[in-house]
């Protein structure tokens, strides 16, 4: 059967994903974040919820008193896992899996502040057998960053006491001894960003020198409350932005950027980012060459809509998950790793989407993010 010439193309594009990436020199992407242990409590009622006013599908920081409180009110009877977590810690090693489940090549290094403890001890050898590579920053005065998944039905309600995950300074950055002669993308989660700026603008300023994509990740709705200028800030930097609908909003507001549907809202980015950043032409044989690519989910119902160069725009419809729906913790951060592991392979906007929402559509089926040895044969075609 006959089949137009872009159409094999873009199925070329899909099969060579892991055979693109294995050409690439390695690191090829880094990665700044809060690295946490996540425990998943599997909860019979909202009890809880209500107790601590807990919002559904939401984040929240507790101090380290609090914390001891609600693990201590944790029902004895009700199903736990532990795996490792923290929003950009979760995007490397689902990226990792999907570019190299062999772990033959180590596709990236994770950086981000550890205690010099048991539950440290145990994140980083968990981390390691995922095929990350990590260059935690440790903090012996500090306990290793702690979060509660809350889950109840197909609702979830993350709890988290950062630690040490809270502590990344520049001379970290520098006892890092970052080589970025191969990197090719450096993501930031917003997190990171509360407690360390200077370290992102300074990644910042070595992305600029050295022609490296800055991607930055919203990340949770509450952070806006106290760091919405550095978050601003941090937009103005980025090439790649990724958010929900509800961060989007809140970036919106805090931008004094006003909108009549929440969908005009990465359109309205795009075109503010223009004002001040030289956009080339919108023919430009390559898409990344430009900044002003924003990224909005809006959940399971609605499409995903990527806005890059002038205006132009991709929707990508919902995917069915194959499997029942058990926990939608790493949705987000599996949907960013499956669209960067397309821009590390040079994909166009609409494969790197696609790719990202078919991983979250998969990782909702699963208990946190939780890795099989292998890829599902139909992940990637």
């Amino acid at each position: 059967m006959f089949r137009p010439r872009s159409s094999i193309r873009k199925m070329v594009e899909k099969i060579s994903l892991q055979k693109t990436i294995a050409r690439l020199d390695f690191p090829a992407i880094i990665a700044f974040g809060n690295p946490l242990l996540d425990i998943f409590v599997m909860l019979e009622n909202d009890d809880l919820f209500k107790k601590y006013n807990l919002k559904t599908d939401g984040e929240t920081e507790l101090c380290e008193e609090k914390m001891q409180e609600l693990t201590a009110d944790l029902p004895s009877e009700s199903e736990q896992n532990m795996c490792p977590g923290g929003s950009a810690q979760n995007t490397m090693r689902i990226l990792q899996w999907l570019c190299d489940d062999t772990h033959e090549s180590q596709i990236g290094i994770f950086h981000g502040g550890l205690g010099n403890d048991q539950n440290g001890s145990i994140l980083e050898k968990l981390v390691r057998i995922s095929g990350v590579d990590v260059r935690y920053a440790i903090h012996p005065t500090l306990p290793t960053g702690l979060c509660v998944s809350l889950v109840h039905d197909t609702s979830r309600s993350l709890v988290a006491n950062l630690g040490a995950a809270n502590v990344y300074t520049l001379d970290d950055l520098k006892k890092a001894n970052l080589r970025l002669d191969n990197v090719k993308v450096i993501y930031i989660e917003g997190y990171f960003i509360t407690h360390s700026l200077d370290v992102a603008k300074e990644l910042v300023k070595r992305a600029q020198e050295t022609n490296i994509i800055i991607a930055f990740n919203l990340s949770g709705l509450y952070i806006f409350q106290n760091h919405h200028a550095a978050i601003c800030e941090m937009v103005g930097y980025a090439k790649i932005v990724f958010g929900n609908a509800r961060e989007m909003i809140a970036l919106a507001q805090a931008l004094n950027v006003k909108y009549d549907d929440v969908t005009d809202i990465p359109f309205l980015l795009n075109s503010l980012k223009r004002i001040t950043v030289d956009i080339s032409s919108a023919s430009c044989k390559d898409w990344l060459a430009d900044d002003g690519i924003f990224v909005m989910t809006r959940g399971g119902s609605a499409p995903a809509i990527i806005v890059w160069g002038k205006g132009q725009s991709i929707q990508i419809p919902p995917i069915s998950p194959k499997a029942p729906i058990v926990d939608t913790t790493g949705a987000g951060d599996a949907l960013v790793a499956g669209f960067l592991a397309g821009v590390l392979a040079h994909w166009d906007p609409k494969n790197c989407l696609e790719l990202g929402c078919k991983v979250a559509s998969y990782m909702i089926t699963r208990f946190g993010v939780t890795l099989p040895c292998n890829l599902p044969p139909d992940l990637l075609p």
